[in-house]
């Protein structure tokens, strides 16, 4: 179906405009390429934005992340990209002031967010399109099941439900609706294979009080039918992920709603202790995996692509022990593809590495013992420009603000986002992006409910979660720098200190390139923070890497 295929039902069905976001059933999760509307209708690949169809008009809003790859992508002459941090209904609220009547699939929006129209938006009338007239929005791949092993989770999948159904029977529901595939694979120990890179088991789940479980893969119309026996019971579930559609059959058939944050969500960002030394254990690895490559670059970038970068990358990972897949598609940028920040090379776009510029490299590894998220900007040959080290130099000081921060109980990830950039704004710059997100248990690799963000989220940080630190600065055609690694929160234990502190433990075991480093617009602590990080990656790394790179390696650690 096209753009104007759609316009002309519009006009048949007396609609003004059709909402179509990045979501399919299962709200706020990774879909497939095949399942990717906004994709089929404009050409927009990212990960994130909501297409506003209008009889006349197309919008595409995107963030700050995806504005240089949206305008790349779609055609200028049917789609008008925006670009903005607003929810569609905000936009909509400040930028649509004359009524229209708006369509959307109710399966794809959030109860929450439904419910924001209603009430803020009452100019505009809002349609259920329950024919769903865009097609299915579901793969019908054959998916492999299986489950995530103890000696990986370190729960068994009856202890993680007792923690459910204890919070039903305090809350006094008879049942609680999970409508978030990566809380159910957690809840459960069940993964898959039907996405490419996280390895999320995609159901909904109705768990009762006596810890029965109903499970919806896509049989969705059994899950309308066994709500219809629950009539004047009470079921909680979130808001803010469970589909709209769902909300409209509760209300049919007369079940007592409860609204709650899914608990599991906060359950399963607290890393135990098995699942902790698991990400050691896989960062080791990983660590491993990235120096050899690394090694292997900086021997033979004359004759590579960005296409080539991702698969010999892809080559050295998955040699490693309890690798499983990528956490997510390598973004390998060099020189102008770098300020793309989501950029993703394919044979259009394929640049050749040459002498003097930077290649930023942001990849991952879902390892059955842990998931890894680890971004380098990397120097090609000599690089000279002093405007490139100047900046490198500068976000390097933004991530080690981050990381060095020592911080009481009940923080929210916002402040350590200001503390990031705050380094940056010093020299009049910034970035359109998060300066940290959460990270699963060989699960998905961005995570909640925390985040290091402008946006408001005041859900604190908490020991033994795990988060990404990954500040960067990008020049449209010119070039990207971001440096990112992941961390868990530990307790201070120092018995100086009145009250108690928390901080931030290194994961990512990859050194930073010192090629790239204006040392004097470091301090002293700042040198000191870089030396101490590269002596740990030295000695964690050290005596599993071949004899023959070890040379370079201790080149790569050696103190500024």
């Amino acid at each position: 179906m096209t753009l104007d295929e759609i316009a002309l039902l519009l006009k048949n069905k007396n609609w003004d405009a059709y909402i179509v976001p990045h979501n399919n059933t299962f709200i706020g999760q990774d879909i497939l390429p095949e399942e990717n509307k906004i994709m089929e209708l404009c050409g927009f690949s990212g990960s994130a934005g909501t297409l506003l169809i209008m009889q006349n008009k197309t919008f595409l809003l995107v963030d700050g992340r995806y504005n240089i790859q949206a305008q790349k992508e779609t055609s200028a002459s049917s789609v008008e990209v925006v670009c903005t941090s607003e929810s569609i209904g905000s936009w909509l609220q400040q930028n649509i002031k004359y009524p229209l009547t708006i369509a959307y699939n109710p399966w794809h929006h959030s109860i929450s967010e439904v419910d924001f129209w209603h009430r803020t938006l009452t100019q505009h009338n809002f349609v259920e399109d329950n024919e769903q007239i865009l097609g299915s929005s579901l793969s019908s791949k054959v998916t492999d099941i299986f489950e995530h092993c103890i000696e990986f989770s370190g729960i068994s999948s009856d202890e993680k439900l007792s923690y459910l159904t204890q919070y039903i029977q305090e809350n006094h529901l008879d049942a609680f609706l999970l409508c978030e595939p990566d809380s159910v694979s957690w809840l459960l120990n069940l993964r898959s294979d039907i996405l490419p890179y996280t390895p999320i088991f995609r159901a909904f789940a109705l768990i009762d009080k006596d810890g029965n479980i109903s499970l919806y893969q896509q049989d969705f119309n059994k899950l309308e039918d066994e709500l219809s026996a629950l009539k004047n019971k009470i079921i909680g579930l979130s808001p803010n992920h469970t589909p709209q559609k769902i909300n409209s059959t509760i209300k049919q058939c007369k079940i007592l709603k409860s609204n709650h944050h899914n608990p599991v969500e906060k359950w399963k960002s607290i890393k135990n202790p098995i699942e902790i030394d698991g990400f050691k254990k896989s960062h080791i690895r990983d660590g491993v995996a990235l120096c050899k490559f690394l090694y292997w670059l900086d021997n033979n970038w004359q004759n590579q692509t960005e296409l080539s970068v991702v698969e010999k990358l892809y080559e050295l990972r998955s040699q490693e022990q309890n690798f499983y897949k990528n956490s997510f598609a390598t973004i390998a940028g060099f020189g102008s593809n770098g300020a793309i920040v989501h950029y993703q090379p394919n044979e259009q776009t394929n640049l050749s590495l040459s002498e003097g510029n930077i290649l930023l490299l942001d990849s991952g590894a879902q390892y059955f013992d842990g998931t890894t998220d680890v971004t380098r900007t990397i120097a090609i040959g000599n690089v000279t420009s002093q405007k490139i080290k100047d900046s490198f130099t500068q976000v390097l000081k933004a991530h080690i603000a981050a990381a060095n921060t020592i911080f009481p109980p009940q923080t929210s990830g916002s402040i350590i986002d200001g503390i990031a950039r705050s380094q940056l704004w010093q020299f009049g710059k910034d970035y359109a992006h998060g300066t940290g997100h959460g990270v699963g248990h060989f699960l998905n690799v961005h995570e909640g409910p925390f985040s290091l963000s402008q946006r408001r989220n005041n859900i604190a940080l908490e020991v033994g979660q795990i988060t990404s630190i990954e500040p960067g600065y990008y020049v449209e055609d010119e070039y990207g720098i971001r440096i990112e690694n992941l961390y868990y929160i530990s307790a201070m234990n120092n018995p100086e200190y009145p009250k108690p502190m928390l901080c931030f433990v290194p994961l990512t075991l990859v050194p930073i390139d010192k090629r790239l480093i204006n040392k004097y617009l470091l301090n002293k602590q700042e040198i000191c923070w870089l030396d101490q990080y590269h002596k740990f990656v030295f000695e964690q790394l050290i005596d599993s890497l071949p004899a023959e790179i070890q040379p370079w390696f201790a080149e790569a650690c050696s103190p500024l």
